[in-house]
């Protein structure tokens, strides 16, 4: 039988910590659980980070408690214990690979021909919208949200695959009651192509509001599964943005974007 997912991270920190990889990021333990077994997406391996994390929030609900790891601070981690061992270097020789989210693989970014704000995915002209920007707490980090512990769940329903979290809120700032096809850039590589009836709602009503139903089984996983990678990025210091492209035609010109090319968050 292959080894669990949380063993497999276990081994990857232990592996980065003796090469001198301290603290290490998301980035760093998804590559080499990869390298193990490449079937394993960052759909897979995030929640297990985040469960065997001593000091954070949610995850998967086999890893949770195992306390293996110590989030150092955004989207960096070390050995449960290393953080007060006295073993951690404050200017660490080591560089990491910023310029892609952890919740990304580096095959499956598509650049972005962006032109001062206009964006051209396909032969498809997009318009810059705004930058995500989730609420923060006041020492600049991401704020985060549980809401499937608001949940009255009668029904003993069990969380969906990515109901875990951890989640964040944002907004867009203005009203975009418009159909169209949207797409969300981070480090300036397109990572998700969606298509909406109304924009303002699909993003202020659903992505960057995850309500406690939406984390349980029957509820809408698509909606955690991208609020999640967004906390995620931009937790890592990454910049999100918005763009949009108007259309009546929007279910056709989704289908048309995502037959052309492979974007990382899009489920194939």
């Amino acid at each position: 039988m292959s080894d669990a997912i949380w063993k497999l991270v276990y081994r990857c920190a232990q592996e980065l910590t003796q090469q001198g990889v301290t603290p290490f990021t998301r980035c760093d333990l998804i590559r080499c659980v990869q390298r193990y077994k490449s079937e394993c997406g960052p759909d897979s391996i995030n929640p297990i980070i985040q469960g065997i994390t001593e000091n954070l929030r949610g995850g998967a609900p086999g890893a949770v408690g195992k306390n293996l790891l110590h989030s150092v601070g955004r989207g960096q981690f070390v050995l449960r214990g290393a953080a007060t061992s006295g073993s951690l270097e404050k200017n660490p020789s080591w560089t990491s690979v910023r310029s892609q989210p952890g919740a990304v693989r580096e095959q499956d970014k598509q650049p972005a021909a962006i032109s001062h704000e206009t964006l051209e995915i396909g032969g498809y002209a997009f318009k810059y919208i705004c930058d995500i920007e989730p609420v923060k707490n006041d020492d600049g980090t991401v704020r985060e949200f549980t809401p499937q512990d608001r949940y009255e769940n009668t029904g003993q329903l069990a969380l969906n695959r990515y109901g875990a979290g951890p989640f964040c809120k944002f907004k867009l700032s203005r009203n975009i009651a418009r159909s169209g096809v949207y797409a969300l850039v981070v480090d300036e590589h397109v990572y998700y192509i969606g298509e909406c009836k109304n924009l303002t709602n699909r993003f202020n009503m659903g992505y960057g509001n995850i309500s406690p139903r939406n984390c349980f089984a029957g509820g809408q996983e698509t909606n955690c599964r991208i609020n999640n990678l967004i906390f995620t990025s931009v937790s890592e210091g990454l910049k999100a943005t918005l763009w949009f492209h108007e259309t009546s035609d929007y279910k056709q010109v989704e289908s048309d974007l995502r037959a052309r090319g492979k974007f990382g968050w899009n489920r194939t």
